[in-house]
């Protein structure tokens, strides 16, 4: 058997031995993870290019002699860091142009390396922590117990749905997505289906706001938990389906109304999220002004007429009627509500819930609870002839009827009234005003800005500009001001506000009461132009009028006027 080398070469002087391990490990992982993330940047490359018609053949055999350079450089270099600086720089130098040259190509929610983009690529490994509470143990309580109804979310819980739904892969992580959805003040949850993850979105104070995305399994299984809640077949991925649940959250009670439907990704889902605990606010919390609260509160206690309040979905409509009950006597009035669904409890008020399925619909009920000697009325929403005909032969009879339409200012319901079959003359004998209001949302008062506003602005809104010193906006970087992608770097987040440079919502209303002159002309011609310029003559102040009020006195800011009031 032939002698071993280290036999041969033990006494040999000439040929040394030393400890051995003659490489740094760090310095080879570090160059291992440049060259992979060298890698992986070159084949999204070639990819992207392919995908927003890039030249692919020019980024390819640049990346590739840039990185084979940077190699070289570590491999003939005698001074190891700076190599590694070399490689990096030749990395990322035709990266970043590739990306600055893509994103000015692309749509802006398409864009990469934005500050928006980092924190969604943040967000997802933040979510990555949802799964592990879903699939590990020993995660801390969280306080909010699912309640299963029965239809129409009355009566006592529905203990199999509540028990099948905690069986479901997933629970956990649908406690904590609703959980967090309250304590943010959200209003509604938005689950979107794409192909790879479940993205979701909360829309507080109006806004859509982006939250860590799931990934698909564990998104269509927090879906189906919503819909074994809501009574909904979870077999049915494409037709639309609806239903509603309740939760104990803490030491109170909420009320969740769920809509699904198909879509070509797969199954998307939106949740109203309906809060007990928020009490009916007043005229005077909604924003009104003075004079403006002490004519409604007329029109509200009148023996009869016909009270529209009008605006877009998600305009505070049916929260300003709610207030307008409770200036009600409602202990010596009957007072009966048709709604769809009940979204508020009132004291010593019937309120009724129409089911289409269950044929119970605005007209019906309405024709019922007219035979049941009501002072008010109140209608959810007028939505078609047969409802809209009713409501004013109500308004005629000795009834006050509060309802809400769809319309975008208040002289523009008349025509919507028309519009739906109303005639002229009865329009004109039943109606007796109509508000129209918007939502702003309110600036933060522990980071709002002041600043001097254009004169040259504060003239187009003929207002004097010797006399207004300053107005008020959320601080740079809150990502709400829209005027440039700077606004999208994220600022130190105020406690308050969470960094949106808002929080809550205040209302911005436009009345229009009838005169007899008005009158006279809905039922001789009626024409919207000349009924709104005779509504101005007799005091009416637009939206934007009012909503200035709130900016001068510091509410809200120009832009979110400006943004709400278009």
């Amino acid at each position: 058997m032939p002698p071993s080398f280290d036999i041969l070469f033990a006494d040999d002087p000439s040929f040394p031995r030393g400890p051995g391990f003659y490489f740094s490990l760090l310095k080879l992982v570090l160059l291992a993870g440049v060259y992979f993330a060298w890698v992986r940047t070159s084949w999204w490359v070639d990819q992207d290019a392919h995908e927003i018609g890039l030249k692919h053949e020019l980024w390819n055999p640049v990346l590739l002699a840039c990185g084979v350079l940077g190699m070289l450089a570590v491999w003939l270099l005698p001074w190891f860091w700076v190599a590694l600086l070399i490689l990096v720089a030749m990395f990322l130098s035709p990266s970043l142009a590739y990306v600055s040259q893509r994103n000015e190509l692309v749509e802006k929610n398409d864009r990469v390396l934005t500050p928006k983009h980092l924190r969604e690529f943040f967000g997802r490994l933040v979510g990555l922590r949802r799964k592990a509470k879903e699939e590990g143990g020993g995660a801390k309580r969280i306080p909010i117990r699912f309640i299963g109804k029965t239809s129409n979310n009355q009566g006592p819980e529905d203990a199999t749905r509540v028990r099948r739904a905690q069986e479901s892969k997933g629970y956990k992580v649908a406690l904590e997505m609703v959980y967090e959805a309250i304590q943010t003040r959200a209003t509604d949850i938005h689950m979107e289906p794409t192909k790879d993850e479940m993205t979701v979105r909360f829309r507080v104070d109006g806004i859509l706001h982006a939250t860590p995305a799931f990934s698909r399994q564990t998104g269509d299984s927090v879906l189906n938990i919503f819909k074994v809640l809501g009574d909904m077949d979870i077999t049915e991925k494409r037709k639309p389906q609806d239903g509603s649940f309740s939760a104990q959250v803490e030491d109170r009670f909420c009320d969740f109304r769920v809509a699904t439907s198909g879509s070509v990704a797969g199954e998307k889902m939106v949740m109203r999220i309906l809060d007990r605990a928020k009490q009916i606010v007043s005229l005077t919390d909604l924003g009104m002004r003075d004079k403006l609260r002490d004519v409604v509160h007329g029109i509200v206690q009148q023996p009869h007429g016909m009270f529209v309040v009008c605006g877009p979905t998600g305009a505070g409509k049916s929260t300003t009627l709610y207030s307008c009950l409770n200036e009600i006597d409602r202990y010596t009035r009957n007072v009966i509500t048709v709604e769809n669904p009940v979204e508020y409890h009132i004291d010593n008020v019937t309120q009724i819930e129409v089911n289409p399925k269950a044929g119970k619909t605005f007209a019906g009920e309405l024709r019922s609870i007219l035979r049941q000697d009501p002072d008010v009325i109140y209608i959810g929403e007028i939505r078609d002839h047969e409802t809209a005909e009713i409501a004013c032969q109500a308004a005629q009879t000795g009834h006050m009827v509060f309802t809400t339409l769809h319309a975008n200012d208040t002289v523009t319901a008349i025509g919507r009234l028309l519009d739906l079959g109303v005639q002229p003359f009865m329009i004109a004998s039943a109606l007796t005003a109509v508000l129209g209001q918007r939502l702003v949302r309110v600036l933060c008062d522990d980071c709002k800005v002041k600043y001097k506003p254009n004169p040259d602005m504060l003239r187009k809104a003929n207002l004097p500009a010797d006399k207004i010193k300053f107005f008020h906006r959320p601080p740079e970087g809150s990502g709400e001001t829209n005027d440039d992608e700077d606004g999208e770097e994220a600022a130190e987040k105020c406690a308050n506000c969470g960094g949106a440079g808002y929080r809550g919502r205040v209302g911005v209303f436009e009345l229009f009461v009838l005169t007899d002159r008005i009158r006279d002309m809905i039922r001789e011609n009626p024409n919207l132009n000349a009924i709104r310029q005779e509504a101005v003559k007799n005091g009416m102040k637009y939206l934007q009028e009012d909503g200035l009020r709130q900016v001068i006195e510091g509410t809200t800011s120009i832009q979110e006027l400006l943004r709400v009031c278009k």
